[in-house]
């Protein structure tokens, strides 16, 4: 089972962005209760992982008016969760098409 207190971390850092992904993971949080292998499968989607509008797009969102370092931090923090969760679902051997190129891109970032 995937670990929900990554999930509940990435839904905290979601908070602050002004799409409806942190309702969204946790619904899949208490998906996984029920359900696990379900909610694996909505992790391993489109709106998690699939381009514009996608829950991993959210970390390249304009600031909404934080202290730019804030933000920065708060990115940087939603981009480190997002790769732990990219890392444990491709040692799943479920990975959406997308999942590697998010990887790359937040390790990269995260790097400079």
């Amino acid at each position: 089972m995937t670990d929900t207190i990554l999930l509940e971390r990435i839904a905290e850092q979601l908070d602050a962005h002004p799409q409806h992904h942190a309702d969204w993971l946790r619904e899949v949080i208490a998906l996984f209760e029920a359900d696990p292998d379900a909610g694996w499968q909505q992790l391993n989607s489109k709106r998690m992982w699939g381009g514009a509008g996608s829950v991993a797009n959210a970390a390249m969102d304009d600031n909404p008016g934080m202290d730019a370092t804030l933000w920065e931090m708060h990115v940087r923090e939603l981009r480190s969760l997002l790769i732990d969760l990219a890392v444990q679902q491709k040692a799943r051997g479920e990975a959406y098409p997308d999942i590697d190129f998010w990887l790359s891109a937040f390790t990269s970032w995260n790097q400079t």
